[in-house]
């Protein structure tokens, strides 16, 4: 019988998503020619949650997503 782990991430914003003001700022620069940062924010964070074995279940708009993992 396979076990899971679930996780509830919040990506509604920056500090959310564990950024500082400071690091938020300097993100959006370093990614100014992304059409939109914070959704550029947000795959990086799903690829570092990815190569840690989290998989995407579900997701309720931009601000909740669900993940999941094998124990």
């Amino acid at each position: 019988m396979t076990k899971w782990e679930y996780k509830i991430v919040d990506h509604s914003n920056s500090t959310a998503m564990g950024y500082s003001n400071e690091e938020t700022e300097a993100f959006k620069i370093e990614h100014k020619d992304a059409v939109h940062w914070k959704y550029e924010m947000s795959r990086i964070e799903l690829n570092k949650l990815g190569k840690e074995s989290w998989e995407l279940i579900s997701q309720d708009g931009p601000k909740q997503i669900y993940l999941r993992r094998q124990i």
